[in-house]
């Protein structure tokens, strides 16, 4: 069995809306493939993937086709253990020489080339009988999920947008993700939308400045001030009163912040850390309680957990490393994103806070006694958290959203300690300590959270309010026929009907009148750099069918499509790939889009005899009085639009008429696509001769 070419397919295509990776097998001749063979290798590899062999029947099969289905279920099996879930796998005919396609749905093209080759190699091991470290393969593809699939941020978000039908494109390697089309496109990174303001996070960074505007509109923070050395830092301590804080102006994370302390050495101490992280240093007054993170989106808060830091009890045996160690068996711990808990770790903290209670990291630890292993639950060091979202006190959320708007956020997570967040602040001493641009949002939903708190749904609101679309209305031109033309006649009707139209052909990127890229662009490159564009409201998109054969649409979902004609000559017929890519075109527009075509076009009406969606014919009267179509065509010097319910629209070219003589029928085409993307018969009829003299 020998792979002999990979491609990725973006977007609807051949096999599946969804972005696949498409494999060629060539496998043995069939003298080669018995039903014990094929049946010994299933049980090898049940032995390696017990889940995948619960989920599929083993049965005898002589045929080299049950291989290629093997192989492409054992790479969707990786893909799954690699943190990919929810892809479908396909087959195709298996050819006389023994070669078949298969597809793998697929949303990393590198994870999935990954997950591809192992299993290629792992079903040759299983073949020929031979040993395959899957353990150690295991690693190696959840360690390449890890850097090149979506983080627990941005990643919950994008699956919260498809579960919306927003479309997304990523536009980098790490977070940086295109939500929409065209003028109905967002973007975000990680928790940062495209509406958080440079100086909204600037200002946030600064936690001395952010500390002293909220506290001058009455919000209560801890009282401190920045200091420049060790003696200053104790000199502070003095002034404020201990127990107090030291912690970096601008870090992240809980990097390099002392608590609870009260001698010199302590803060002399702290000071050393925070400078490990920033040159500028705070020292404030310390605030007991519990640590809680808040989440406002949209200026209402939509979730809360309350931190919990790392608890160990001693067993009179083992010391506190020894403890970690036992600790970080819990099977909910590792360094896997898909696991709810990190491993237990020392911070710089622990030292103080163990030496409190008596002890240090080599010392045993009593049976029954329980220690803290940091007074800051770092979610990095293995500490968990409880969702109090339900418990949140007004007045608690009323200030949460007055710092954040003060500030300028559209999302922020707000760190604050209190005794009880189900307390006024006020009350009980309680302060925010700092807010957050990009919060941490996996706080509140599984795996890291218990529960499940709608934070991305919220996010999404706030970049599309009110139900706001996503997506601009696409045009997609393609066949055999004039597509040049078509596409530019188009792009006219629709420019001149007042639409900011891009489009993308074999002149080149458009936007408007302007050809701002030139060179061919009637390709996947061409599709995706003009739904990039913010100033584009609708979009005309040329593309060959061989082209989406082989590069995948780009998109999943289409207003229109207009075919050009689907055979090469009026005897040709149409091969087999390109009409599977035809039917793609087809399959996108269901089931309330529009097919525009040549109503003597027989491969084209054959291939929309059961498409749900709205279907235009274009030509004479005669071949285009179908029941249940619309109709478009020329009769007595006027253009005739009639509509599904057979009423008719007659309008008038005048002297306009002479221009059509003789002309090539893809102007014709065109005015039956603008009609269906919006443009009124009038428009049409009123622009459409000076059009037709510069075009």
């Amino acid at each position: 069995m020998e792979i002999l070419r990979v491609r990725a397919l973006a977007g609807a295509n051949v096999w599946s809306r969804a972005s696949v990776l498409e494999a060629v097998v060539a496998l043995a001749s069939e003298a080669r493939w018995s039903g014990d063979n094929v049946l010994l290798c299933e049980r090898r590899l049940s032995a390696y993937l017990p889940e995948w062999s619960r989920s599929r029947a083993v049965t005898v099969d002589s045929s080299p086709a049950r291989m290629a289905d093997v192989l492409q279920r054992v790479t969707l099996a990786l893909q799954v253990e690699a943190s990919s879930p929810g892809a479908r796998g396909f087959v195709g005919a298996l050819s006389p020489a023994n070669v078949v396609d298969i597809a793998i749905e697929c949303q990393e093209e590198r994870l999935g080339r990954a997950c591809l080759a192992a299993a290629h190699r792992l079903c040759q091991a299983a073949l020929r009988d031979e040993s395959f470290d899957l353990p150690a393969e295991r690693a190696r593809l959840r360690a390449l999920a890890e850097d090149v699939c979506l983080g627990r941020a941005t990643g919950p978000l994008v699956a919260a947008a498809q579960a919306r039908g927003i479309p997304y494109r990523r536009l980098d390697g790490e977070s940086l993700v295109q939500l929409g089309h065209g003028a109905r496109r967002r973007r975000i990174r990680t928790s940062l939308t495209e509406r958080t303001g440079k100086l909204a996070e600037w200002l946030s960074l600064d936690k001395e400045l952010t500390k002293r505007l909220l506290a001058e509109v009455g919000i209560a923070v801890p009282v401190g001030r920045r200091v420049g050395s060790a003696d200053e830092a104790w000199a502070a301590a003095c002034e404020l009163g201990m127990p107090v804080a030291v912690k970096p102006a601008s870090a992240d994370y809980g990097h390099g912040i002392g608590l609870h302390l009260t001698t010199r050495e302590q803060v002399a101490a702290a000071y050393a850390a925070a400078r490990e992280y920033r040159d500028e240093v705070l020292v404030e007054r310390f605030v007991p309680g519990e640590q809680y993170r808040v989440t406002v989106v949209g200026g209402r808060v939509v979730a809360a957990v309350r931190r919990e830091p790392v608890r160990l009890t001693g067993d009179g045996e083992h010391t506190v490393t020894e403890l970690m160690a036992l600790a970080n068996r819990d099977p909910r711990r590792g360094d896997d994103l898909r696991l709810p808990l990190t491993p237990v770790c020392p911070d710089d903290d622990t030292p103080q806070v163990l030496a409190e209670q008596g002890f240090r990291l080599e010392s045993v630890v009593p049976k029954g006694r329980e220690l803290v292993l940091s007074r800051i639950a770092h979610s990095w060091a293995g500490a968990g958290v409880t969702d109090v979202t339900d418990a949140v006190h007004p007045d608690v959320a009323a200030q949460c959203v007055r710092a954040v708007r003060l500030l300028g956020l559209d999302v922020a997570g707000l760190d604050l300690v209190a005794l009880d967040i189900a307390r006024p602040l006020g009350e009980q001493g309680g302060a925010i300590l700092e807010v957050n641009a990009e919060p941490t949002i996996a706080f509140h939903f599984p795996p890291l959270g218990e529960t499940y708190r709608p934070v991305c749904e919220a996010i999404l609101d706030s970049l599309f309010p009110d139900g706001e679309t996503s997506r601009i209305p696409l045009a997609v031109v393609s066949g055999a026929g004039p597509r040049a033309r078509s596409g530019r006649l188009l792009t006219r009707l629709l420019l001149a009907a007042g639409r900011k139209t891009g489009r993308a052909s074999a002149d080149g990127l458009s936007l408007g009148d302007e050809l701002v890229k030139p060179g061919r662009q009637d390709s996947l490159a061409g599709t995706l750099a003009t739904l990039l564009c913010p100033e584009v409201e609708i979009a005309v998109l040329e593309r060959e069918l061989t082209s989406l054969r082989e590069e995948g649409l780009g998109v999943d979902r289409v207003a229109v499509v207009l075919l050009t004609g689907l055979a090469g000559s009026a005897t040709a017929g149409l091969d087999a790939e390109a009409a599977r890519a035809a039917a793609v075109l087809c399959e996108v527009a269901a089931p309330n889009g529009t097919v525009v075509m040549d109503g003597d076009d027989r491969a084209a009406r054959a291939l929309v005899e059961s498409f749900p969606g709205t279907v235009v014919l274009v030509g004479g009267d005669g071949a285009v009085s179908t029941p249940g179509r619309a109709a478009v065509f020329l009769r007595d010097g006027a253009i005739v639009f009639r509509s599904l319910d057979g009423r008719e629209q007659a309008v008038a070219l005048g002297e306009g008429s002479s221009l059509f003589r003789g002309a090539d029928p893809g102007w014709l085409l065109a005015v039956a696509a603008a009609w269906a993307m919006g443009v009124s018969a009038e428009t049409v009829g009123g622009c459409l001769p000076a059009i037709l003299r510069e075009v």
